[in-house]
Parts: structure tokens; C-alpha cells; sequence
């Protein structure tokens, strides 16, 4: 999806490996286990105080190096944390095991409907809305 819209765009494309020899799960980036720490340090996902290592974050530059925008993990419009749980609430007569069996099936059966491809859609509609408002504003008309 990034390099359909680099390509579109005209713009230059880069990824950075997230992880070395082990998948990072802390709240930072560990200089010893990833070669791209300093990069994933500079762009973590913050809530509420805390930092994560959220993929994909996808990181506009200037040729300068000047960040433009960043989109990091989801669009706008996934509420993920509402949904799963919502979907993690026990059915009457369950207890909390069967609970939870029922929400992994569940979560699995979610992946596989199109409102995986609908989010993944309105993840680039969010990053195209954002160039043509900066576009717009940085020049003051929509032409």
C-alpha cells in the first residue's frame, strides 16, 4: 500500500527494519537487539503517557528531512481498543475462560471479513487527506 502511493506520489520510499534478532515488545527500541533503535525511538506511538513500538508507522520527510506527517498503526476511523473490548464481554453464562475462547474465534473471524480491506482503504484516505490539506493551506486554494 506505502509503495502504490510512493509510486503515485513520486516520492522516494525507505523502510526500516523495526526489529534485529528479536521482536521488540518494550515501550522503547533496544540499541542492542534492533540496528534501527535510534529511528524507532525518534517515531514511537505515544498514548496516555506511554510509548510503543506500533507497526506499521509510516513517516512523510521533505528532502530536508522535515517531517510532513506521520501515520502510525491505524486510521482514524478503527476504533480497535472499543471493539476488542466489546468483544472480550462474557455472554450470560459464561465464565472468563470461555469468554476468551470465544473472543480469539471471534477476532480471527473479524480478520477475514473485508473490514480489514475497508480500514487498510481508509488508512490511505487519511494520508492523502492530510497532503491535500497541507497542499491547500501551503498554498491557499485546492488547485
Amino acid at each position: 500500500m506505502l509503495a502504490r502511493l510512493a509510486e503515485a506520489g513520486g516520492l522516494e520510499l525507505r523502510i526500516f527494519q523495526r526489529d534485529g534478532r528479536k521482536l521488540g515488545g518494550g515501550p522503547r527500541s533496544d540499541p542492542a537487539e534492533s540496528p534501527n533503535a535510534d529511528i524507532v525511538n525518534t517515531f514511537l506511538n505515544e498514548k496516555d503517557g506511554q510509548t510503543f513500538q506500533s507497526v506499521p508507522t509510516a513517516v512523510f520527510l521533505t528532502k530536508d528531512l522535515v517531517e510532513i506527517y506521520r501515520y502510525i498503526e491505524l486510521p482514524a476511523i478503527y476504533h480497535k481498543e472499543r471493539l476488542f473490548t466489546a468483544m472480550q464481554a462474557a455472554a450470560r453464562g459464561e465464565n472468563r475462560e470461555q469468554a476468551w475462547e470465544q473472543f480469539i474465534r471471534d477476532w480471527g473471524a473479524l480478520q477475514a471479513l473485508p473490514f480489514y480491506q475497508m480500514w487498510a482503504s481508509a488508512a490511505v484516505d487519511e494520508m492523502l487527506s492530510v497532503f491535500h490539506e497541507r497542499l491547500v493551506v501551503a498554498t491557499g486554494s485546492a488547485s
